[in-house]
């Protein structure tokens, strides 16, 4: 079991394989642990805000199985793909490449990262070829895609340093959107 030290967190029951190998004459016998099941399941995005429900059922699929089976979890991911397509009212009945096609005439940045997560879900859903590390690295990519298409922070940052450059730094007093305590 383990206990996450923010007071949010619940305790997380791990269970997986131990073992014993012994790396080198020299270096002695170590142990080496690996998990094969978190509960509850390890959340795989940063911000669980950012994205549609839908969208976050299937990721939260995802994180349930990556550590016993991530090719089932990379499949599920692309599912999560497609969940966004739908959120997004990208073509549907085609198939998810062509769907990311459409989707690239409107935001092709997050297109080329889906695809990316695509062909990750696809080798995933092939048999048991894919391992923990390509599944993070797709789910990586599909946390950034997410924030590409719903994180407006970067947005407001811009829209503020415009004001402020427009003013030259000057204090106009209804600009700002936050009232200093004082």
């Amino acid at each position: 079991m383990l206990k996450c030290l923010k007071p949010t967190c619940d305790l997380v029951r791990v269970m997986g394989f131990m073992g014993v190998w012994e790396p080198g004459p020299t270096a002695g016998y170590q142990t080496m642990l690996t998990p094969t099941l978190f509960l509850p399941a390890l959340p795989l995005l940063e911000d669980t805000s950012l994205c549609p429900r839908n969208v976050l059922e299937r990721v939260n699929a995802a994180a349930k199985i990556l550590w016993l089976d991530p090719s089932s979890a990379a499949n599920r991911l692309r599912s999560a793909t497609e969940a966004l397509m739908d959120s997004q009212r990208i073509a549907f009945g085609k198939t998810l490449h062509a769907r990311i096609e459409e989707f690239r005439k409107t935001e092709p940045a997050a297109a080329e990262l889906l695809l990316a997560v695509k062909w990750v879900g696809n080798a995933g859903s092939h048999g048991d070829v894919l391992g923990l590390g390509d599944v993070l690295d797709g789910v990586e990519i599909f946390d950034h895609a997410l924030r590409l298409l719903y994180d407006t922070s970067s947005a407001e940052i811009v829209r503020k340093a415009a004001e402020i450059s427009a003013r030259k730094g000057l204090r106009v007093p209804d600009a700002y959107s936050a009232r200093p305590p004082f």
